[in-house]
């Protein structure tokens, strides 16, 4: 079954491009273009938006897994019901005004960006779609609760085309192989606190600035650190890490967390 899908106005495929783009312009080291995708997410995705509440209803399918048959139906039943409460020529108006920005600000490329979950996505559109026929529809909707409510994590992978995901997998290992996994997930986090109240956030870096002390300590004594012009370095990195708990999360934060992550992993390496 093969059904429309206009990914221009798929509001979680734009927020989830423009999270590429994001990591994208970090791993190139693009702070002009980081500047201006984050400004992008910010004034369309904040809380109280009618695109982040679209973009909630989504994430809520998106992310609820391993659900019995009967919880799966209800979850589904109501994100429809939510959904239809959304004022559609608002969303219409908000998207042609995120769309008109990633055009003139960033470039079309940015809905080029590969998202792992598309199909998924696509389905969820097409089920809130008002213009897939009922027999589709109801054909959609059973595929999505066989995902909420399966066991097997590798049901999703099964969905992705093999031949885009090869090509995106060859593109990328070429490019940002370089950034590790625990540097993808603070920016992924980050990214999703645009959004959000960043509770998210501050509970990921919390641990992960626990995380980096605990290792750095492990090289107090090393004589990796034998000069003293390394060991001043290493005093203030702790420091540095230590002053996060009462400083509000920036992009200057999350930077030097990221050199921070860097530096640990060359230790370990050494």
């Amino acid at each position: 079954m093969r059904l429309k899908h206009n990914k221009k106005r798929n509001t979680a495929f734009l927020f989830e491009a423009l999270t590429r783009e994001y990591v994208k312009s970090v791993v190139k080291k693009n702070s002009a273009r980081q500047s201006l995708v984050k400004k992008i997410i910010k004034e369309h995705f904040s809380k109280g938006s009618i695109l982040n509440e679209e973009l909630s209803i989504y994430k809520e399918v998106l992310e609820s897994k391993n659900l019995d048959r009967e919880t799966a139906v209800g979850l589904l039943g109501e994100a429809k019901q939510r959904y239809g409460t959304l004022g559609k020529q608002n969303v219409f108006s908000s998207q042609n005004r995120l769309i008109k920005e990633i055009n003139y600000t960033l470039s079309s490329e940015v809905f080029g960006n590969f998202v792992p979950n598309y199909k998924n996505l696509a389905t969820i559109y097409n089920i809130f779609n008002d213009k897939t026929s009922i027999k589709e529809k109801m054909l959609l909707e059973e595929k999505m609760i066989e995902s909420l409510t399966t066991t097997n994590t590798e049901e999703e992978k099964q969905h992705i085309d093999n031949l885009t995901y090869k090509t995106f997998v060859e593109s990328f290992n070429k490019k940002y192989s370089e950034l590790p996994d625990n540097q993808k997930e603070l920016l992924t986090n980050y990214i999703a606190s645009f959004s959000d109240n960043s509770l998210g956030l501050k509970i990921y870096l919390n641990d992960q600035v626990s995380e980096l002390k605990e290792k750095l300590k492990n090289f107090e004594s090393s004589t990796v650190l034998k000069s003293e012009d390394l060991k001043g370095k290493y005093g203030e990195i702790m420091l540095k890490l230590e002053s996060y708990k009462d400083m509000e999360v920036d992009d200057v934060m999350i930077t030097e967390v990221l050199k921070i992550q860097g530096l640990v992993r060359e230790l370990e390496n050494a």
